[in-house]
This record gives structure tokens, C-alpha cells and sequence, in this order.
């Protein structure tokens, strides 16, 4: 598996976020008002650019309003239509997304602490 594009925009929204949050958490400081809806749609428009992109790699249809089915669900719709298209090999896919989100939780969670170790704030 090569990373592309919209995989590599995939991990950055899953990375990105986290870093900030962690920077302002370590200095005691609240997140912007807009921070997570911002997070939110970026995440939404990495994962749908993804998704895209792979169904026209499997060259597979989208059906009608896929956008709005992806926003509701896409915890169940993707995972299904790569364990579909795939089989095994799909696991392998839905393994590294998941190690990709704990990764960026423990970046996070280690941006924190390293600003408070940093920074001296309490």
C-alpha cells in the first residue's frame, strides 16, 4: 500500500488536531470555540476525499447521497465496503487507521505533558 494524497490528508486530520489540542492543554489554556467543529469537517472532508478515492480505485459506484450516509455513519460504511472490496486484506486496512487514531491520541497526550514539562504550568 502506497500512500497517497487523500490517505496522507487522512493522517494530518487525525494528527493536526491532536497536536494543537495538546499544546493548549499542557498550557492550561480552553480550546477555541472553533476548534472542533473545525477539526470535525476536516476530518470529514479527509475521510470522504479518501473513501472517494478509493471506491474509484475498486472502481465502485457511490449510491445516491453517499455525502450525507458518510457523515451519519462512516464508522459503519467504510469499514463494510473495505472489508467487502477487500476481504482480509481490508483488515489489514482498518488495522492501520486504528493504530493511525491511537497514534495521534498518544501524540496528543505527549504534546501535553511535554508543554507543561516545558512551559512549567501546572
Amino acid at each position: 500500500m502506497s500512500l497517497s494524497f487523500p490517505a496522507a490528508l487522512l493522517a494530518a486530520a487525525l494528527f493536526l488536531p491532536q497536536l494543537a489540542g495538546g499544546v493548549y492543554a499542557g498550557l492550561g489554556r480552553p480550546l477555541p470555540d472553533a476548534f472542533p467543529p473545525l477539526t470535525e469537517l476536516l476530518f470529514f472532508v479527509s475521510m470522504v476525499g479518501w473513501f472517494w478515492s478509493f471506491t474509484r480505485a475498486h472502481r465502485l459506484p457511490w449510491m445516491m447521497d453517499m455525502g450525507l450516509f458518510l457523515w451519519w455513519a462512516w464508522i459503519i460504511v467504510v469499514p463494510y465496503y473495505v472489508l467487502r472490496h477487500e476481504g482480509r486484506r481490508g483488515l489489514l486496512r482498518i488495522g492501520l487507521f486504528a493504530l493511525t487514531y491511537a497514534a495521534a491520541l498518544a501524540l496528543g497526550w505527549a504534546t501535553s505533558i511535554w508543554t507543561r514539562l516545558v512551559f512549567g504550568t501546572d
